[in-house]
């Protein structure tokens, strides 16, 4: 079921494994819900609103390397779980969560229209950056380095 209640994107139910990468702490959970432009985790988080982290996801399923690597920040947290907004991901990342999220919706023609009508991405070489965390590129640029960096060390 599709939900939009004001969002600027539907979110399509899908179940994902996800690892969330705070720096300090990772959590393993499980996506209840996407959309363009984030995603919904179930779980107990010791985290906050605006903490950012990487995102690796991986469709049900599949148990080889994540699917969608991502950056997103806390929008909000409830009592069974939190709900990420992305910030940045690659564009291989952003093509294969969208294919994706249109396989899965109930409307697809109602996905595209919001991406066209809700201009909010702009590209950068292969980034795709998220108009609500806009910075310039290579602000944008160093914080995906240093969290990628960290995420692989």
């Amino acid at each position: 079921m599709e939900e939009r209640n004001g969002r600027k994107f539907s979110r399509v139910n899908i179940q994902w494994a996800v690892r969330l990468d705070f720096g300090v702490v990772e959590y393993k959970q499980f996506v209840k819900n996407a959309s363009l432009g984030g995603i919904y985790v179930e779980g107990n988080f010791q985290q906050v609103i605006g903490d950012v982290c990487i995102i690796s996801l991986k469709q049900s399923g599949l148990f080889a390397e994540e699917a969608i690597h991502a950056v997103g920040s806390i929008i909000r947290i409830s009592e069974h779980g939190v709900a990420i907004e992305f910030i940045s991901m690659k564009l291989d990342s952003f093509f294969f969560l969208q294919a994706t999220l249109f396989c899965k919706a109930i409307n697809p023609v109602l996905l595209g229209r919001e991406f066209v009508f809700n201009n909010i991405f702009d590209l950068e070489d292969d980034l795709v950056l998220f108009e609500p965390f806009h910075m310039d590129f290579q602000t944008m640029k160093q914080v995906q380095n240093l969290l990628l960096r960290h995420a692989l060390s």
